[in-house]
């Protein structure tokens, strides 16, 4: 099979499925695994691909589209486990927090099952699901409308909730960050979620992974001054740190 058609087959494959497993390829196409791998970051540096843990996905394709959240969980999940551990180090006794609807907040709930009188909110039902055997944790789970296939509660419910109550720190996900844009996401249920919960927060600590900057979404939740704390991982440039840094973000590498 001449290279061409090989790369047309993955990009067939992909468009169909969205998501693609290095083995699944290699058995597909009747050739190895190195091969697959070496065909991917051909088509990731033409910008057809995302490379993720153990295959590909499409490349974003507009301000609008938003991948699945499977599809998020598998993007540098290695990089959103350690962005998480290092999230957990800025809770403290007593504290009230709000978990967000996000792949990368949600990685944070493996770290916390022993964590002792701390308060938590979120509209994530995944989140909730991870911490029901907390023992020594609060979790209220903020009712509203289900977004399907996301596992999050918005809403009229949701928000007329959230006006009643206060956290000490808030840990949002975004889809994109830009200095132009501020920390925007694509779809319109969650925007007023996480402004209310912005507005009713002392501090505001963005998890993001480094895919996420110089990146514009179709819908603005804040300005980047709106935020404290921006964690990411170490895999940032360290052009665009400085580009954020210099233009007052404080921002962690993980």
């Amino acid at each position: 099979m001449l290279q061409v058609e090989r790369f047309d087959k993955i990009k067939d494959y992909l468009l169909k499925n969205e998501y693609a497993d290095i083995k699944d390829l290699a058995d597909m196409l009747d050739i190895s695994t190195a091969t697959v791998r070496r065909a991917l970051k051909h088509l990731e540096k033409e910008q057809v691909v995302d490379l993720t843990r153990g295959g590909a996905i499409l490349a974003k394709r507009g301000s609008l589209y938003e991948y699945p959240y499977k599809i998020k969980q598998e993007i540098n999940a290695e990089e959103k486990r350690r962005i998480a551990r290092d999230a957990i180090q800025r809770i403290g006794r007593n504290e009230s927090i709000f978990l967000d609807a996000s792949t990368t907040v949600c990685a944070m709930t493996q770290f916390m099952l022993n964590l002792q009188d701390i308060t938590v909110a979120t509209n994530d039902m995944n989140i909730a699901q991870n911490l029901i055997n907390a023992e020594y944790l609060s979790v209220t789970l903020i009712g509203g409308t289900l977004r399907r296939h996301y596992y999050t509660l918005t809403g009229y419910f949701a928000e007329t909730t959230l006006k009643d109550l206060c956290f000490d720190r808030a840990f949002l996900g975004i889809d994109a960050i830009s200095l132009r844009g501020g920390l925007m996401i694509t779809n319109i249920e969650e925007v007023q979620i996480k402004r209310k919960v912005i507005s009713s927060s002392h501090e505001i600590i963005v998890l993001c992974d480094h895919s996420k900057f110089e990146q514009e979404s179709f819908l603005n939740v804040c300005g980047c001054e709106d935020v404290n704390l921006i964690i990411t991982g170490k895999e940032l440039d360290r052009k665009l740190y400085k580009k954020y840094t210099d233009a007052g973000l404080k921002i962690i590498l993980v």
